[in-house]
Parts: C-alpha cells; sequence; structure tokens
C-alpha cells in the first residue's frame, strides 16, 4: 500500500510498483490505481509501459464491456467463410503476457469482475458456448484504474483482493513528476533471476505474521 499522497515518499513507492509489477505482471495479479483523470496517472502509465519489455500486450477494457469482447465469442463472418466455427479472441486473450488497463474498475459489474479474476487465477479461459468449445491463455496483470470517490464507489473486492498492489494519486499535485529510478535493463535483470529466487521459512513466517498483525483478512496477501 502507497503512502499517504502527502508523504515526501509516495513518488519513491510509486515508482517501485511500477517497476515490481513490470517484472512479473502475471505473478503480481496487478495494481489497483485509485485517482481520478490525471496527469500524474497518465504520466505513470506511460512509466510502466516503458519498464515493459517492447512488444509487451497492453489492452483497455470499458467498464460496459460485453462477454463477446472480454471472453471472445463467434465470428461470424469467418465462420460462414470457413463453414466452421471460429473464434474471435476477447481482450483478456489479447493480453495474453502483457497488462489489460480496466477503466472504471469501480463500476465493472460483479459478473464481469468475477470473470477477471479467475482470468487472474488460472491463467486462461475457457469458451464453451454457441458451438464454441476452446480455451485461451490469458497470463495477465492487470491494471484497475479506480476513479471511485469515498469508500461506497470501489471495485469488486473479487478483483482488488488479487491485485498486489494499491496506489492512491488523489491529492498529488498536477505538477507531481514520477522518478525513474530502475531502467528497463534492470527491470529485464531482475525479471530473468526471478524464476530462482527461494524464499526462506523464517521470511514466509515472518511475512505471515505481519499480515495477521495487520489485520490482511484475505490469505492472498501473504501469498502475494
Amino acid at each position: 500500500m502507497m503512502r499517504a499522497p502527502d508523504a515526501p515518499d509516495a513518488t519513491l513507492d510509486a515508482a517501485l510498483v511500477a517497476a515490481l509489477f513490470a517484472v512479473d505482471p502475471a505473478g503480481t495479479g496487478g495494481v489497483r490505481l485509485r485517482s481520478s483523470v490525471h496527469p500524474v496517472r497518465d504520466q505513470w502509465l506511460r512509466h510502466l509501459r516503458q519498464l515493459l519489455p517492447e512488444g509487451t500486450p497492453w489492452r483497455r477494457a470499458a467498464a460496459n464491456i460485453g462477454d463477446d469482447r472480454l471472453l471472445g465469442g463467434m465470428d461470424l463472418a469467418a465462420t460462414l467463410r470457413a463453414g466452421r466455427p471460429i473464434v474471435q479472441p476477447g481482450v483478456l486473450a489479447e493480453a495474453d503476457g502483457g497488462v489489460v488497463i480496466l477503466a472504471l474498475a469501480e463500476r465493472l459489474p460483479a459478473a464481469m469482475a468475477a470473470r477477471v479474476a479467475a482470468a487472474l487465477d488460472t491463467g486462461e479461459i475457457v469458451l464453451c458456448r454457441e458451438s464454441i468449445d476452446a480455451r485461451a491463455a490469458t497470463r495477465i496483470g492487470v491494471v484497475a484504474l479506480d476513479e471511485g470517490i469515498g469508500d461506497g464507489e470501489a471495485p469488486a473486492a473479487s478483483l482488488i483482493d488479487r491485485l498486489a498492489f494499491h496506489l492512491d494519486f488523489d491529492g498529488l499535485s498536477v505538477r507531481t513528476r514520477i522518478p525513474h529510478p530502475y531502467t528497463q535493463g534492470e527491470i529485464a535483470a531482475a525479471r530473468s533471476r526471478l524464476a530462482r529466487v527461494r524464499v526462506p521459512r523464517a521470511i514466509q513466517q515472518a511475512l505471515a505474521a505481519a499480515a495477521l498483525a495487520l489485520g490482511a483478512g484475505s490469505p492472498r496477501v501473504t501469498w502475494l
């Protein structure tokens, strides 16, 4: 969780979150970015994209997105031409290996949030409808853009629970600048070492104890 917006290290926290997420988008689940439309939000998104490998999929999904566009569905024109069912990939499959930006995540219907959450859990989607029986990989990280006002407007808990990082840019000046303390090369080097990282049991126990002491109600906090 990021420090309060007026804290002196708030922008450094934001830069660190971008770096950690860029190392392993699918492994970290993603970022809940609470902010109105704001230059600092756009600046952070640009910075994040620069830290990702060139060509990393980057897709946006609106809050009113339908099942066919999110999950995929029948491509009628291609199906008629081929004489057999042809699947049109959805946003989640198109973003495999990359990032999905959820615009107005606080307005995303619970059913749609559940579909995104399932994709984060399993790394794939299964389509069994309209004569379609197909699977598609969805190893993605999510940036949930939360423009909610107050505690009453927030993305679905099922989605928030799966995102490792929460940032809050409300209250930051439009003149705020996000620093760039990590290079793309450093991120790539960290990514290459990630599979070899082993966390000693004592550290695992300390992380679990910290989560309990801080009142984290979900075991996903410790897993993340």
